[in-house]
């Protein structure tokens, strides 16, 4: 399967799964950005394996929380995360896959599929949403 066909296949799936339109960045003068925005504008970033040990320090945690976990055990691990990186390709912030990364590091896994993505690279529309990442 190519590059383009796969990428189809991720969005068609979290759109059932996930909730793929469902899922938004907005900023305070109301611009939004969904996640399939983000997946389109990120397409032609190559995916490679991301380290969990650097990836650790910017997750989110549930404490305790069941539905959260739920979703950690349901949760497909062959689609890419999305990770914001600055210049330099240190980690801003992780933007998608949360829930992939904890079930990752439930497995013993020492890497992770993921994309990272230089802010400066995306179209102003979606910088402007995260501007305040910068």
């Amino acid at each position: 399967m190519d590059l383009q066909e796969n990428i189809k296949r991720i969005k068609e799936v979290m759109n059932i799964n996930e909730g793929l339109h469902n899922t938004y960045w907005a900023d305070d003068d109301g611009n939004k950005i969904t996640l399939i925005d983000l997946l389109d504008a990120t397409e032609h970033i190559p995916i490679q394996n991301i380290p969990i040990l650097d990836l650790k320090p910017h997750l989110l945690s549930w404490d305790g929380d069941e539905k959260e976990f739920k979703k950690i055990d349901n949760v497909e691990l062959e689609y890419p995360i999305l990770v914001f990186v600055n210049n330099e390709c240190e980690i801003i912030t992780i933007i998608d896959g949360h829930h992939r990364i904890h079930k990752a590091i439930k497995k013993g896994m020492e890497t992770i599929k993921g994309k990272l993505i230089k802010l400066k690279t995306l179209p102003k529309n979606i910088r402007k949403v995260f501007n305040h990442l910068n």
